[in-house]
């Protein structure tokens, strides 16, 4: 049985490995090997073993020994082993490869993954696929800490770079100052004793129109004093953490309580900033470690690490194009993006953000009233999403998140500093030609039920509070409340769906009727009365009761959620037509 150390932090390493030379890979690929503790080790009956779905031996070390300080090569060109070595090494597509060194008793010493994330193969750490970069043909995977190599901290994602300079038997030279997409961790010169201060506070990474040049993220400086930021990195990660990435000029700093833009119209820029696809990030970096990280997407299916270096759980929404994701208090980090990340309401590069105060108090009487997602004429201005006062107590919406989904979901709206929205009152989230919007929100995108669309709301604390599903059959495999996929059925354009009575929520498909005459902002109709021509107010006609038991339950709900089926007693139909009769008349208007 394999036993992993614990730690390998002196001794031998796996320090440099060719694992695409420039031509056949037959007889050209090596591996280095390092000693950085006190004293020469044995390596002789130590084996070398490579792989990609799973680990095998590529090779056998016979007698030797490695001194301190050495760089020993193991295959093509190596004075000890030469030629003894050819284990056709993965090239690092897709999934994490790996190699990994073992001592003659098989336990294993060290552990390199690279090329990609996700896979099955597992690091020092424990992390699955967690590796290096992929390296070009020629190039090397070589391990480097921002002031040398032959050091381990048992994470290859930060351990390693790829160089352009290989060195087999030799230090590892600093890659430092290369801004291209070669993982590289910036210069050697970097000072990083302030890393506490400085912390990622604002990134626009989908801008309106063509991103080119036009993507940024801000750094903020918490601390008490200006912090020399020159050598650091600011990464934008996609598949990996390698990418895009700016290295921060000699001379660069950050006042204390000041901002620095990393981008358009500040230093440097990025040639692609992820737009949330399966996950994506930006982290921060010195010195070749994690100093914070931002990862934002519906999933994180490429594994992004979080600034633990394992894969982040906690991923902040995708912002709807042309709005920045700011942290919900400048400077405030708690690990988690989620929780420390929102869609801003203003965009502010260079200064505070404008965060929302956040007051969740009553947050759980808050509904999705009335959806008008398919407008009569132009979409992209005339759809609206109505909510609604359901508790008995005024809800401060600053804050408050509405998302929509057409495959996947997305931010659309952030509600603004001083919104409210008092019991029984209607507050109008519309594109820009919704007559009487309380909030315009622009890019509002609502889909049109193709495949089933949804909207759902948030609280500032991120709480999820309500989700609506409507359309055609939910092949997206959206999920609405309490884990439900059923849908409203679709409507035709300039016709809405909406709850009756204003505000039901059973977490059911059924809450929700057509409307041929959406009412934005006001109550809904019923939609069982009959216009009897009577002006008294009496709607008349069908009550709008169903016939027997009034609520049972819901086959198509998976945690087979419903409310309680009971029958009516005698007399009951009249006293709940009374009732809702009453109710109607009590209904209150728009604040």
């Amino acid at each position: 049985m394999l036993v992993l150390l614990v730690s390998a932090t002196a001794g031998v390493l796996v320090n440099e490995v060719m694992y695409d030379p420039d031509s056949t890979d037959d007889g050209n690929e090596w591996i280095e090997l390092c000693n950085n503790g006190a004293e020469s080790v044995d390596l002789t009956g130590w084996t070398i073993e490579s792989g990609g779905s799973g680990f095998e031996v590529c090779y056998e070390l016979g007698a030797g020994s490695i001194a301190p300080g050495e760089y020993v090569i193991v295959g093509a060109g190596g004075t000890v082993w030469a030629g003894a070595f050819d284990p056709n090494l993965q090239n690092g597509s897709g999934d994490a490869d790996g190699v990994r060194l073992l001592d003659a008793g098989g336990n294993v010493v060290d552990t390199v993954l690279y090329g990609g994330t996700g896979g099955v193969l597992v690091d020092d750490a424990g992390n699955a696929g967690r590796g290096g970069p992929s390296t070009s043909a020629g190039n090397s995977l070589a391990r480097w800490d921002g002031a040398g190599d032959c050091f381990d901290s048992d994470d290859a994602s930060v351990d390693f770079v790829e160089s352009e300079n290989p060195s087999p038997g030799g230090v590892n030279p600093d890659p430092g100052g290369d801004t291209g997409d070669t993982g590289d961790t910036g210069g050697a010169d970097a000072d990083c004793t302030a890393v506490a201060d400085i912390r990622l506070n604002e990134l626009l990474s989908n801008p309106e129109g063509d991103d080119a040049d036009a993507e940024w993220v801000e750094l903020f400086n918490r601390g008490g004093a200006a912090v020399d930021v020159s050598g650091w990195v600011v990464r934008a990660a996609t598949k990996s953490t390698g990418g895009s990435s700016v290295t921060l000029e000699a001379g660069t700093s950050v006042e204390a309580g000041g901002f620095l833009v990393v981008g358009a119209g500040g230093v440097g820029s990025f040639s692609s900033i992820g737009n949330g696809t399966a996950g994506d990030g930006v982290y921060l970096e010195c010195g070749g470690a994690i100093v914070d990280s931002v990862v934002y997407g519906d999933d994180n299916t490429d594994a992004l690490p979080d600034d633990w270096g394992t894969a982040a759980t906690s991923l902040a929404s995708i912002p709807a194009d042309g709005v920045s994701l700011a942290r919900r208090q400048d400077g405030v980090d708690t690990d988690q993006s989620g929780d420390d990340w929102t869609s801003a309401s203003v965009n502010t590069p260079g200064a505070a953000n404008q965060t929302p105060q956040c007051d969740p108090a009553g947050a759980e009487g808050l509904r999705i009233n009335e959806v008008l997602y398919d407008a009569a004429d132009d979409d992209t201005t005339q759809e609206w999403v109505e909510l609604y006062n359901a508790g008995d107590a005024p809800i401060l919406l600053e804050g408050y998140v509405l998302e929509a989904a057409k495959s996947s979901w997305k931010a659309n709206a952030t509600l603004p500093a001083g919104a409210t929205l008092a019991p029984g009152a209607f507050y109008l989230i519309g594109g820009g030609d919704v007559e009487g919007a309380d909030y315009t929100a622009t890019g509002l995108d609502l889909g049109q039920g193709t495949g089933a669309d949804g909207v759902r709301v948030y609280s500032c604390d991120g709480a999820l509070l309500d989700t609506v599903l409507y359309g055609d059959e939910n092949t997206d495999g959206l999920e609405g409340d309490g884990g439900a996929t059923d849908v409203v059925g679709g409507v035709g354009a300039g016709e809405s769906i909406g709850r009756w009575p204003d505000g039901e929520d059973t977490d059911r498909h059924t809450d929700l009727v057509p409307y041929d005459t959406p009412t934005p902002g006001a109550p809904n109709t019923d939609p069982g009365a009959v216009d009897t021509g009577d002006d008294s107010g009496d709607t008349g006609g069908d009550t709008g009761i169903p016939e027997g038991p009034i609520c049972g339950p819901d086959p198509e709900r998976p945690d087979a959620g419903s409310c309680a089926a009971l029958p009516l007693p005698l007399g009951g139909l009249e006293l709940v037509a009374a009732a809702v009769v009453a109710m109607r008349r009590r209904r209150p208007t728009r604040a």
